[in-house]
């Protein structure tokens, strides 16, 4: 699929698609500024931001009030995780009618100008696709990608970002489908919404994207990935890079998901796979000094396998 010679959302004369972002917070008041003030400095117009905060302790609601009074703020009760929290901004925008398309963005985000006007409009000239993803690089090396599009292997389970880690301009600009977007910025055209209203909340801390991506195709609707559209990542930001208690949950939410869509035959070889798999990634860790995070990674399969609670996480999806 070639990209298209225009980024302009709309046919010709009309006016562009109303565009929604939902993006939550928890105790993210020093990302605020950055990633709600490039919403407002991309133009795009009609916007609507929602920011709905999951009950922070810090002065992130009264900093969105007198710093962008344009936005609408939902206040959670209680820390709803990533889930819960785009579910309660997807329920005020369907209470308050809503958009055309609604963007998934985490607060730890900055939208270089231009960006939502692409995404939009290649979503909107493409029937099929129910879900738009940008091009996402790290914020502090912008010329490096995080996720250039998502495989999810059939029978192995390998569930990944395309392109991560390498130079942006070594990757190819055409659009093409995916097959799962990553909640970090995720478009949502109305028809997903309505096929597919929200997110899983029993994932508390990862696989929720991919879950629901594997839930709006089996719906029938498909995922368009556009390189052009550009979001930039400040990766990890809340949780640190090797957090025991982020590998821990990163595995129990693997297997849910894993329980969950892959059955019948596909197991045979699936179960084989992700064995090795978590066996390879504690023995990784291992080899690198990090025993606790080792350690982590098993217990979380195995808690997750043997249907024991989990310990809620501390801070919000990243």
């Amino acid at each position: 699929m070639s990209a298209a010679a225009t980024d302009t959302p709309g046919a010709a004369g009309t006016p562009p698609p109303s565009l929604a972002v939902v993006v939550v917070n928890w105790n993210g008041r020093d990302h605020l500024p950055e990633c709600i003030g490039s919403l407002l400095a991309d133009g795009y117009d009609p916007l609507r931001i929602v920011v709905v905060d999951n009950a922070s302790g810090d002065d992130s609601v009264r900093f969105c009030r007198d710093a962008f009074p344009s936005v609408e703020l939902v206040i959670s009760d209680r820390n709803r995780y990533w889930a819960g929290g785009n579910n309660l901004g997807l329920r005020h925008l369907l209470a308050t009618g809503g958009a055309d398309f609604t963007l998934l963005l985490n607060n730890d985000t900055v939208v270089p100008q231009g960006s939502l006007a692409r995404l939009v409009a290649a979503a909107d000239r493409e029937p099929r696709a129910w879900a738009a993803t940008p091009r996402i690089c790290f914020a502090d090396e912008p010329w490096r990608i995080w996720y250039d599009g998502g495989r999810v292997g059939r029978f192995t389970g390998w569930v990944g970002h395309q392109g991560i880690r390498q130079a942006a301009g070594r990757r190819p600009l055409d659009e093409r489908f995916v097959e799962y977007g990553t909640g970090c910025a995720l478009l949502l055209a109305r028809r997903a919404l309505a096929a597919v209203p929200e997110l899983d909340e029993a994932y508390t801390f990862y696989g929720e994207d991919t879950d629901y991506c594997l839930r709006l195709r089996a719906a029938g609707g498909q995922i368009l990935h556009v390189p052009r559209s550009l979001i930039l990542h400040k990766v990890s930001a809340s949780v640190g890079a090797w957090s025991p208690r982020k590998a821990y949950l990163r595995s129990r939410s693997h297997v849910r998901l894993l329980r969950r869509h892959w059955r019948g035959a596909a197991r045979a070889v699936l179960v084989p796979c992700q064995a090795a798999y978590f066996a390879g990634h504690a023995v990784w860790h291992l080899w690198q000094g990090r025993p606790a995070v080792a350690s982590a990674v098993l217990m979380g399969a195995l808690d997750e396998l043997a249907g024991r609670p989990a310990e809620p996480p501390v801070a919000p999806r990243v």
